[in-house]
């Protein structure tokens, strides 16, 4: 009976340190590949995701206004404790990088709050084929950590964080695949070290490794989320203490 007291203690004060990956303020997108607002979608993007399409918001397709992407904050649907959030349409809102000898293959997305955490998720997704890509997370204090991702095809592949949200043709506005699964933006989930868990991430460095030598072969990142490293409250600190110190007494007497 005190040990399933003492447990129930600690769970009832620890519970609220399991962390969720929720959506980080970010700086850096160099790109606006989504369609808002009025009027053609050539007026409010940079230019095309692949050659033809860009994606648009919710509520820009008259004929089908619950189609596009959402403005709000979504759960992944691979995933039900990591929540993304696409960046504002009226302004760059994913980082393209193209494929080598067509453009920029790098880029880097800055924490706006700099912080430590446990795991990331990067939203991500390739046009005209699946694509290896790299990051590399980059800290205030030591080197950074690489790794390697595949920015799956924005059609038809697993991994799915939000797809079925339909595009339409930059030059002609004629929407496509609407009411389909497709296109589809995916999950990639890095859990750091526990040595990176410590220290405070600044910015995440992602690079298009595509060499094909073909134009529009190229890999967008639409955000980040991260799971916080839970730095417990004084208060908390205490309460555990007190609790510990509750369980000892409990098994002496």
């Amino acid at each position: 009976m005190q040990k399933a007291f003492g447990i129930a203690l600690l769970v009832s004060i620890c519970g609220t340190a399991l962390a969720q990956r929720t959506p980080l303020a970010l700086s850096g997108y160099n790109y606006d590949g989504i369609a808002d607002g009025l009027g053609s979608p050539a007026g409010s993007t940079t230019g095309t995701l692949d050659s033809i399409y860009v994606y648009y918001t919710q509520g820009y397709n008259p004929g089908a206004p619950t189609s596009g992407l959402p403005t709000t904050p979504f759960v992944s649907a691979l995933d039900a404790s990591t929540t993304f959030q696409i960046a504002p349409p009226s302004a760059n809102n994913l980082l393209w990088l193209q494929q080598a000898g067509s453009g920029s293959t790098s880029g880097t997305l800055s924490l706006v709050s700099p912080g430590k955490y446990l795991s990331l998720a990067f939203l991500v997704t390739g046009f005209n084929g699946s694509h290896p890509g790299s990051y590399a997370l980059n800290f205030s204090t030591g080197g950074a950590t690489t790794g390697t991702f595949t920015a799956n095809d924005n059609f038809n592949q697993a991994g799915v964080a939000i797809g079925g949200f339909g595009r339409v043709g930059r030059g002609d506005g004629i929407f496509d695949a609407v009411g389909s699964t497709n296109p589809r933006l995916y999950q990639i989930t890095v859990s750091l070290s526990a040595g990176d868990q410590a220290r405070t991430l600044q910015s995440v460095s992602f690079t298009n490794n595509e060499t094909s030598g073909i134009t529009f072969h190229d890999i967008g990142v639409f955000g980040i989320s991260g799971e916080a490293n839970p730095v417990p409250e004084p208060a908390t600190v205490l309460a555990l203490g007190a609790g510990l110190a509750l369980l000892r007494r409990r098994r002496k007497q």
